[in-house]
């Protein structure tokens, strides 16, 4: 990938995080990256096959991160790293998500199959620390691993939603997850 490739997409991906998909086009990528219209086209024949280069490098980077993760000892850290955003970039990436899946009927179905197999891998990655973790008797889970998985990966992307209605709110939504599993 080259620089003009990889900018493209940055900038796509900033669009899509403040305006959703159906704001995103060509026309608007090529004016903020400073090349023709025409260029885009070189990289990217439809608009669908750019959602679907953000969904690449977002899964690309959660990979990473998901790798990083393992490394660490605990289950709740494990569980705390996944649901801490380091920095403004993975943030990025989570409210892409977001707005990606709050739009999901309205994508084509290959970015749509895109956000659902991310969605899946997510799933199972939390699913197994909450599995880790209730065996090794450091999280207390009286309920179903599989609706808690869901409900902590809903709280998670509430807890951006609700963070930028509220922008100067302090919100540690993954605090609150893991204090609530571990009491």
């Amino acid at each position: 990938m080259n620089s003009t490739e990889r900018e493209i997409i940055r900038v796509a991906l900033r669009m899509v995080s403040e305006k959703g998909y159906e704001w995103l086009s060509f026309q608007k990528v090529a004016d903020e990256v400073g090349i023709a219209k025409s260029s885009i086209y070189h990289y990217f024949k439809r608009k669908e096959d750019l959602g679907i280069a953000i969904m690449e490098l977002i899964e690309q980077r959660v990979q990473k991160k998901k790798e990083e993760i393992l490394t660490y000892e605990s289950e709740k850290e494990k569980l705390d790293a996944f649901l801490i955003k380091a920095n403004t970039e993975e943030t990025l990436y989570y409210e892409v998500i977001a707005k990606l899946s709050f739009d999901f009927n309205g994508l084509p179905l290959k970015l749509q199959n895109k956000i659902r197999e991310h969605s899946i891998r997510t799933h199972k990655f939390v699913l197994e620390i909450l599995k880790r973790g209730t065996e090794k008797k450091e999280f207390n889970i009286t309920k179903d691993l599989e609706e808690t998985t869901t409900g902590i990966i809903l709280m998670s992307i509430g807890g951006y939603i609700y963070g930028r209605v509220f922008d100067d709110l302090d919100l540690d939504i993954g605090k609150y997850i893991t204090n609530s599993i571990t009491d």
